[in-house]
């Protein structure tokens, strides 16, 4: 299970967006794919007004210990710019 916490900028210019996931002892990993840019461990992303009306897309990639691979694709987001 992920959600996306949102922390905006003072003048709401960027946004951090940072993926919480509660994952299961078996989880070995977590992998993010912030907009189709492939797959880093970070879970966390910039985001800019130079975005535009674009929405953020994320897939997150949990592999397991027995290298089972499993994937959540959220829901896009979206910014108050």
């Amino acid at each position: 299970m992920c959600y996306n916490h949102i922390q905006y900028t003072s003048d709401r210019s960027s946004a951090t967006v940072e993926a919480r996931c509660r994952q299961h002892s078996s989880i070995k990993s977590l992998s993010y794919n912030w907009n189709n840019a492939g797959f880093v461990s970070s879970s966390t992303f910039v985001a800019g007004s130079s975005l535009g009306s674009n929405a953020l897309t994320l897939t997150v990639k949990a592999t397991d210990n027995d290298g089972q691979e499993f994937t959540i694709t959220q829901e896009p987001i979206n910014f108050i710019w």
